[in-house]
């Protein structure tokens, strides 16, 4: 009998060790804007959970701002997570990035959106999963115009930037809203400004190199510095203002916000005035810039299996669309299903955010894939929040970005 028992035990014990063997929990970093989509995306990975029991969640949520911090806290203890949301593969995490050409094969990344895949690339390798497309332009107080009297001309025949700033400041004054315009205080977000003059950083096809007309690149940064003290809250942009933009906009006190896609669900849920997206001004040309989330998995992971795994799943056509849905983005998954958004002006915001995109042109795309431009967009904030404080001149900020520029294609050769 004791030896029976004996048997059994071991029996159980090993079945108990091959049950954890098998047992996968994945540490997942994330970032979210509000409590309602973390609740979306625990909803999310329990129903991967629910279809995969092997596989579970430890779900750690980080400010998008610490990101950087973060992944420089991995890099330095050599202790990764199994996977990372990421607007941006940076050189300090991707030694430890797992190729998806080799862990799920050459042609899957062609499904993707062009501009944005272009940028999970990194040499032959692809170091990232592309989750979700951006689009950069302006959000419009709807009501404000109304009240005013001021009509929005059609998504196609929309204002220049100097028609816009006469037309916002007369609905200001008119409609008794507090500012003209607010503007997201971001690399990527100011960037589109000298984009719609044709400035850009970077070549469009290799080999990369800077192609900065810096006397063009000063004018769009005495531009923006301009429109900063016209139509902005003072000190927005120079660091003297705790003001949110986000806030003020949904809190009707802007006409004009500068964001992106990614600001769609939280205005058609909380806006309590009407709004749309666009038509956003041009210069030149018209111009958004490619924005939005990866999944990466890191190949110190000893379940890479079957972070590949859920990183197939929430990248596949039928997912993509339900993604795309319940977080107000565009999904990257060209096979995707057309997203039915349950909401009018979500729906019509996302339509004309993406036909923004497909108006842009080619750098719009290329400035932000290629992996030179991860290190200049630190230098393009505070190079520009100090132009606009007056510490430096636009020539110095433009000196600035450009020499950031040449750095990131020498220290990559």
């Amino acid at each position: 009998m004791r030896i029976k028992t004996l048997a059994g035990a071991l029996a159980l014990a090993t079945l108990a060790m091959m049950t954890d063997a098998a047992a996968a929990q994945l540490k997942l970093v994330w970032y979210v804007d509000d409590d309602a989509q973390e609740k979306a995306l625990r909803t999310l990975l329990d129903k991967y959970t629910a279809a995969h029991p092997e596989t579970t969640f430890d779900l750690q949520i980080t400010p998008y701002d610490g990101m950087l911090q973060k992944f420089q806290q991995y890099a330095a203890s050599g202790i990764m997570p199994d996977l990372s949301l990421t607007s941006s593969m940076e050189p300090v995490i991707r030694p430890f990035l797992a190729d998806f050409n080799k862990e799920i094969g050459p042609d899957w990344i062609k499904d993707f959106v062009k501009g944005w895949a272009d940028g999970a690339r990194l040499g032959d390798q692809v170091i990232a999963a592309p989750l979700d497309v951006t689009s950069t332009g302006v959000f419009l107080n709807a009501d404000a115009f109304k009240k005013a009297g001021v009509e929005i001309p059609a998504q196609d025949k929309g204002w220049t930037w100097d028609e816009f700033t006469k037309k916002i400041k007369d609905v200001s004054q008119k409609s008794g809203t507090r500012y003209p315009m607010v503007w997201d205080i971001s690399a990527s977000r100011f960037i589109v400004y000298p984009f719609q003059y044709g400035n850009h950083i970077f070549s469009e096809q290799e080999p990369v190199k800077v192609v900065m007309n810096d006397a063009a690149w000063v004018k769009s940064v005495e531009g923006f510095v301009g429109l900063t003290k016209d139509v902005m809250p003072p000190g927005l942009w120079s660091g003297a203002s705790s003001d949110n933009p986000k806030e003020l906009f949904l809190g009707g006190q802007a006409v004009a916000y500068m964001s992106g896609s990614w600001q769609i669900p939280t205005l058609a849920t909380k806006a309590k005035f009407a709004w749309q997206a666009g038509p956003t001004p041009g210069g030149t040309v018209r111009s958004s810039i490619y924005g939005g989330d990866y999944l990466v998995a890191f190949n110190t992971s000893p379940h890479l299996k079957e972070a590949v795994g859920f990183i197939k799943w929430i990248t596949s056509p039928d997912v993509q669309a339900d993604y795309g849905k319940t977080f107000g983005v565009i999904p990257a998954n060209m096979k995707a299903a057309k997203v039915d958004y349950g909401n009018e002006a979500a729906s019509n915001a996302v339509k004309i955010m993406q036909g923004e995109l497909d108006a842009s042109p080619a750098y719009a795309a290329t400035d932000q894939a290629w992996p030179e431009m991860q290190p200049v967009w630190a230098v393009i904030k505070p190079a520009i929040t100090q132009a606009v404080a007056g510490q430096i001149s636009p020539a110095e900020a433009v000196a600035q970005i450009r020499k950031s520029a040449e750095e990131a294609i020498e220290a990559g050769r």
